[in-house]
């Protein structure tokens, strides 16, 4: 039950990573940091690596599933912020915000 819920969640997310790209929009967990777009191709950046957020976070549900694991919300967690924050990271390193 809880990989197909998660499964269900990472398409919603990818789709609306998708139609942030489209909008040139940043997605919520950084859009609280004042952001300057330079270079458009941070989308793609945003984009990319959001769907890997999304296929590994449902890795880690279904290990959680299968192996009964007790604490996957840390892991989750960790997993799900830092590839966000990582998107602001690499943008700022190949210069396309400030």
């Amino acid at each position: 039950m809880a990989v197909m819920t998660m499964s269900v969640l990472s398409a919603l997310y990818i789709i609306y990573n998708i139609i942030c790209y489209f909008k040139e929009n940043v997605i919520y967990s950084i859009r609280k940091v004042n952001l300057v777009i330079i270079n458009h191709n941070f989308f793609k950046i945003q984009l990319y690596l959001s769907c890997v957020n999304a296929v590994v976070l449902t890795i880690i549900i279904y290990v959680w599933d299968k192996f009964d694991l007790r604490f996957f919300f840390v892991p989750m967690s960790i997993t799900f912020f830092g590839i966000n924050y990582l998107i602001k990271y690499i943008a700022r390193l190949k210069k396309y915000v400030e």
